[in-house]
């Protein structure tokens, strides 16, 4: 831990806005200096591939969208690092038939991916420098049939194929109008059809890496699948999202989610005692394909970069952002990538939350444990770095009446270059930017100013956040 009092001191100030005439805003004072402060514990490392996007299958089949042609698509992925991983998968993967030599649609319960959809799909990861996660059809598919698909996704994607997942959320297989499987459907007769359809991928396709369980929110299968795992899964998954679209609020997204950090805490203990990594690969702000006012506003925006970082320092592998066309057939609120169903992709505010984050970790990949006080003031800190050395700090105010005066040079850091992450108000949906600079009508985003702070003094304004890097960060990648 980082002492509380040398890095931010207990100091909170409020001024009356009618009696002394100014806003009613915090200064967090950071000047404390009696305790030195210092880290403690070990860091947590932060895998290169840690970034990541969700897709659900239909999206593999859409002709022209995940294309080396679609150059806007391809700067967008690029613009958030060299590498990172895909998932194709969500609930339409068990609607979906692999058919080499088929006819492709991209139907949200009828999907036919063919060898030309994947091949495309492998020159599009190839050119980004990104892996996927790829679903077979586990719920309604053969064992049989999924041998021929994995043995094809394993051909044609080669080194780009991260793992092989089977099924999508599966312990609701059992529920619904239209249950996949009959109830009770537990977690040991789950575990018994996923050891089999594994050793049987296993055995025709070498070599496979598999992903699972891939729930939806049990971190007991999580648990107990890394209990009983014998060399059969390589990477733990599971999904998260704030909550419901229907009764999906801003200030949900701007306080912590009570039942979160217990489930992460949770998710750190089984990967560290199993050995097995594990990823959150299907997350958002509100399921059902988010909000609208509130999961495509800058409040998502801050939560996304928030919500990214939490997970790097609960020693999360990676995490995949779901994007694009959901599974009830439009395009999600809360999509980091927008698209017009029409060959046009832009950028949707909660992709400059993960903008902000590749930045930060552009030059590191560690996080370091810190805690800080900030009674009153709705303000989160993360401290990165590599070899143990401090390279960049990300400062997030998600307060909407408080700005913040912070002093970095306990940490060692008195001069840095600061890019921000602003936007005109808390529901803004344009006028997003970082780095006083949007993204670029081609998909591409490059700071307009860097900056530069010295005396590692820094103030944060309200509803913002600022990334600090101890040297001059790219301008683009």
């Amino acid at each position: 831990m980082l002492s509380r009092r040398g890095f931010i001191g207990n100091v909170v100030k409020y001024c009356g806005s009618v009696v002394l005439g100014c806003s009613n805003r915090a200064i967090v004072n950071a000047s404390d200096s009696s305790d030195t402060p210092r880290l403690s514990g070990a860091a947590v490392s932060v895998s290169s591939d840690f970034i990541g996007l969700g897709y659900e299958m239909s999206s593999v089949a859409t002709p022209g969208l995940l294309s080396v042609d679609n150059h806007r698509y391809v700067n967008l992925i690029k613009g958030l690092g060299p590498a990172g991983v895909l998932r194709a998968g969500g609930i339409v993967a068990d609607y979906t038939r692999y058919e080499a030599n088929g006819t492709s649609k991209a139907e949200r319960q009828n999907t036919v991916i063919t060898r030309t959809d994947l091949q495309r799909f492998g020159e599009f990861l190839k050119e980004t420098g990104w892996s996927a996660i790829w679903s077979v059809n586990f719920a309604q598919g053969s064992i049989e049939d999924a041998i021929v698909e994995a043995r094809a996704v394993a051909d044609v994607l080669a080194s780009r194929l991260l793992a092989l997942e089977l099924g999508n959320e599966v312990e609701n297989y059992a529920h619904g109008e239209k249950p996949f499987r009959r109830s009770p459907y537990n977690y040991e007769t789950y575990q018994a059809e996923y050891q089999k359809w594994h050793a049987a991928i296993e055995k025709a396709v070498p070599g496979t890496r598999f992903a699972a369980p891939d729930t939806a929110s049990s971190t007991e299968w999580v648990e107990r699948l890394a209990k009983d795992a014998k060399g059969d899964v390589q990477l733990l998954t599971t999904h998260y999202y704030r909550g419901n679209q229907k009764f999906g609020t801003a200030e949900q997204l701007l306080h912590p989610d009570p039942r979160l950090k217990t489930v992460l805490e949770r998710l750190r203990a089984t990967s560290q005692k199993s050995g097995i990594p594990w990823r959150m690969c299907e997350t958002n702000s509100f399921y059902g394909g988010g909000r609208p006012g509130v999961s495509d506003t800058f409040a998502a925006v801050l939560w996304t970069l928030d919500y990214m970082l939490l997970l790097a320092e609960h020693g999360c592998s990676g995490v995949n952002i779901e994007t694009g066309v959901n599974q009830l057939g439009f395009i999600s609120s809360y999509s980091p990538i927008k698209e017009d169903r029409k060959g046009m992709n832009i950028a949707g505010p909660s992709y400059y939350g993960m903008l902000a984050f590749a930045v930060a970790f552009a030059d590191c990949n560690e996080i370091f444990p810190v805690h800080i006080d900030t009674p009153g003031v709705n303000i989160t800190t993360y401290v990165l770095g590599s070899a143990g050395r401090v390279r960049s700090i990300v400062i997030v105010n998600k307060d909407n009446l408080q700005d913040a005066h912070f002093s970095t040079k306990e940490l060692g850091v008195e001069s840095a270059y600061a890019l921000r992450l602003t936007a005109p108000f808390a529901d803004s949906k344009i006028g997003i930017m970082f780095g006083d600079s949007a993204i670029d009508p081609d998909g591409r985003w490059r700071a307009e100013t860097r900056e530069k702070i010295s005396n590692g003094a820094v103030i944060v304004p309200r509803m913002s956040a600022v990334v600090l890097c101890s040297t001059n960060p790219r301008a683009a990648w």
